[in-house]
């Protein structure tokens, strides 16, 4: 695996911690190197002695000798499990077969599960910690880019069924997600990739978030600000990306704090997911789901210009913006429409006749969290946009 030049970047280390008035507290480590502590903040939040420790075969060898030597360090009794790569982690088998290791080794309450990867590893360890003994701690190591800026971020956590993407899971809030820039220097390119599709979501719902939220955005909008970091390539060593993270990473727990289950506010991080994890679906997940994103998004943007909720303007700088940065927003040739419109019309944000779409309005900053397409009139959109 091709190791990226180490980032230039000298950030310390930092800790955010998110409190709400309901019974939530998480906290994110962040820092380069702050992988040597994780042993160190197990023991401050009091945790027993056993950890099962997730991770999947792809994983660098590397990180999974400096995460065992720091858990270690602290006397912990370590169970390693390893998890097929992809999607194929977040299988019920596999979820039963965490279950089965910890009720072995006669896990308590006060165990922990500790997840290092991608988002698949940080969505089945969350389920896993979430409903084994109704709920045991859970500290998360995204090693991808997109998972340290969304799927370890916030709580989500769940498996796959035969029907779709995440039907089965909870809100559950790891003690801590522990957050080093460094693991993407050994992160395929193809990867990285996938975590900035997600990342230039951010930018079309960050007025949003800023307008509804206690997150201050800075006066250079984050689209332009990717537009100017980014347009020589996408690159692990860009000094950029890891103040992008941190930045990325305060607007999810701003959104989160504000709703933390999802009620309102919190369907704006779901901005181009429609489209997109139907797209995963057809796909067998050929597609990456940063890439997917991006694709979902512009369709949502197109979608939103039909409905005359934005100007063909504001889709053009969205094209723009993905150009520069190499990043897809076609849907790609090939694709058997009937089967996505099926995959979209049983999304989980489904309500009777309709689905429950963010759509952009008035500006790229901006979207509506209030728009019902009725689904017929969703699939009649995407054979039109599909056919041209």
């Amino acid at each position: 695996m091709r190791r990226h030049a180490k980032p230039s970047h000298k950030d310390q280390v930092y800790t955010m911690l998110l409190n709400s008035t309901t019974p939530l507290r998480t906290r994110v480590d962040f820092g380069p190197t702050v992988r040597h502590r994780t042993g160190d903040i197990l023991r401050q939040v009091e945790c027993g002695k056993r950890v099962l420790l997730l991770h999947q075969t792809s994983l660098p060898q590397k990180w999974l000798d400096d995460l065992r030597a720091s858990l270690d360090r602290q006397n912990f009794d370590v169970s390693l499990h390893t998890l097929p790569d992809g999607e194929e982690a977040k299988s019920l088998e596999q979820l039963t077969g965490c279950w089965e290791i910890m009720q072995s080794k006669e896990f308590t309450r006060a165990d922990s599960v500790v997840a290092i990867g991608g988002g698949a590893v940080s969505d089945l360890g969350g389920f896993c910690a979430a409903s084994y003994l109704r709920g045991i701690n859970l500290f998360l190591l995204p090693t991808t880019l997109l998972a340290q800026v969304d799927a370890s971020i916030g709580g989500k956590t769940g498996i796959n069924l035969r029907a779709g993407k995440n039907l089965a899971g909870s809100f559950y809030f790891p003690q801590s997600v522990i957050v080093d820039p460094e693991f993407l220097t050994t992160l395929p390119a193809r990867e990285f990739r996938s975590g900035m599709g997600e990342i230039v979501k951010y930018a079309f719902i960050e007025d949003t978030i800023a307008e509804s939220t206690d997150y201050k955005r800075s006066p250079a909008p984050l689209a332009r600000a990717l537009a100017d970091n980014f347009s020589a390539g996408l690159s692990a060593d860009n000094p950029f990306l890891a103040p992008l993270i941190s930045i990325c990473i305060q607007m999810k727990l701003a959104v989160v704090l504000k709703d933390p289950f999802e009620t309102r506010l919190r369907r704006c991080l779901n901005l181009g997911h429609t489209l997109g994890h139907g797209l995963e679906k057809v796909t067998s997940y050929g597609i990456s789901h940063g890439e997917a994103v991006t694709i979902g998004t512009v369709f949502a943007f197109k979608l939103a210009v039909s409905k005359g909720m934005i100007a063909e303007a504001e889709l053009q700088k969205v094209e723009h913006l993905l150009k520069t940065m190499q990043l897809p927003y076609d849907v790609p040739a090939g694709i058997d429409v009937e089967k996505l419109v099926q995959a979209v019309a049983f999304d989980k944000k489904r309500t009777g006749a309709g689905i429950k779409y963010v759509l952009p309005e008035k500006d790229s900053g901006k979207v509506s969290l209030d728009t019902t397409v009725p689904v017929d009139e969703l699939a009649d959109f995407i054979r039109a946009s599909l056919a041209h």
